[in-house]
């Protein structure tokens, strides 16, 4: 059964969503959470699982009751559970969870689920994990008793699996007709229930992986008559996007050629994607929305620009020999000759002979500026303790400073 979001056919903007999990103690979470909306991503996922991803002995917090906890701090994020397995809660239980979190955010909540899959933690906890046919007989079924509490004021259903009995379901979603229903899935038993049921569907793959899934789905869609373009593609990318800005390009527009209109991926797992997911969302994002890139009104803070890389040699070149012989370009020189050595303004004062402290702020601000201009970051660390070049990028701008001459 297709919502009325899904017979009147989907948004066709892709979406760009991170799946956050929430195996980190709750100040980092908020901190992850507010950054993912103020970078402008569309959506915001938890997972459904009880333990760690790469250490079991990670903590853990169960998805839904972090899910409440972050929605009222934030305003136009999309939330949801990527996936919830069915097989984890009772599915009247499940539901009034996502309704629950549907209201404390004001009916931004994307319901999506799962047959569940992960056996060893079914193991571990004790809870029943019946084999794949009868975890799909208990989805299907699930399905039905989920469409149905949503849109009746009460409830028979008579299954194998599952039985309700007169069964009243309030407070509806705050969204018309129902929840929004994401099914992650990939088998084809899955895809058939996923064509019957949902208004997006999900999978782990690569862009080639993926475009045969969507071929699938595509040919499912015929035989159920359903119009292919009314069920929302999204692909939890098995590539790293964060690689890089350009693996992230490269990646996305495989992806989009594909066939899948939504990527989901997780927040960065090193501190090296960090500044790298920054910068797409800033100004790599907008391009595939058919955006500019975001520019700052008046009053209001500058953009992050992107960190100093290998390519921006002849840039670099450009802004150096614009800086002439003055300070400037002599506090760069004494950064660029000590990598990875710290100097306070005192001693570049002394060790260039300059006339007042406040010179090296200046020469540092005329050259932040400069590199500014080319959507560079100042490539230096500025403490109490005074200035630091990395020995990476005094590298790249010694080569930078050669071309000049």
């Amino acid at each position: 059964m297709q919502s009325s979001r899904a017979a009147s056919g989907p948004d066709t903007s892709p979406r760009f969503c991170i799946v956050l999990g929430q195996r980190l103690p709750w100040p980092e979470l908020l901190a992850r959470t507010r950054e993912t909306e103020a970078l402008g991503f569309d959506a915001l996922f938890l997972v459904d699982h009880f333990y760690g991803l790469f250490d079991v002995n990670e903590p853990t917090h169960e998805a839904y009751t972090m899910l409440g906890a972050l929605a009222p701090f934030t305003q136009r994020l999309r939330l949801g559970v990527m996936v919830a397995g069915n097989t984890y809660r009772h599915p009247v239980v499940l539901l009034k969870q996502a309704i629950s979190v549907d209201h404390i955010s004001g009916g931004r909540v994307d319901f999506g689920v799962g047959a569940g899959w992960t056996e060893r933690e079914h193991e571990a906890y004790g809870i029943p994990f019946p084999p794949a046919r009868e975890r799909v007989e208990r989805f299907a079924e699930a399905l039905e008793i989920w469409d149905m509490l949503q849109r009746q004021e009460r409830s028979t259903y008579d299954g194998r699996h599952y039985q309700l009995l007169d069964a009243p379901f309030q407070p509806k979603s705050l969204q018309h007709p129902r929840l929004p229903l994401l099914i992650g899935a990939t088998k084809p038993r899955m895809l058939q229930l996923t064509v019957k049921h949902a208004d997006m569907w999900n999978g782990v793959a690569t862009p080639e992986e993926g475009e045969r899934l969507n071929q699938q789905l595509d040919a499912i869609c015929e035989e159920q008559g359903r119009d292919p373009a009314s069920l929302v593609r999204a692909v939890s990318p098995s590539i790293n996007l964060l690689e890089s800005v350009e693996a992230f390009e490269r990646g996305v527009a495989a992806y989009h050629a594909a066939g899948f209109r939504d990527i989901y991926m997780p927040w960065p797992r090193t501190e090296a994607e960090v500044p790298v997911m920054r910068e797409v969302a800033r100004n790599v994002i907008p391009t595939f929305r058919g955006q500019r890139s975001p520019q700052p009104a008046a009053g209001d803070p500058e953009p992050r620009r992107r960190e100093l890389r290998a390519e921006d040699e002849a840039v670099v070149a450009e802004v150096i020999a614009s800086l002439g012989d003055g300070p400037a370009h002599r506090v760069l020189d004494f950064l660029i000759d000590h990598p990875d050595e710290r100097f306070d303004g005192a001693v570049i004062v002394r060790a260039l002979g300059l006339e007042r402290h406040a010179d090296v702020a200046r020469a540092i601000v005329t050259i932040g500026d400069a590199l500014a201009r080319h959507g560079i970051d100042r490539p230096w660390n500025e403490a109490q303790r005074g200035y630091l070049l990395p020995a990476d990028r005094a590298e790249i701008l010694a080569r930078a400073r050669s071309q000049t001459g």
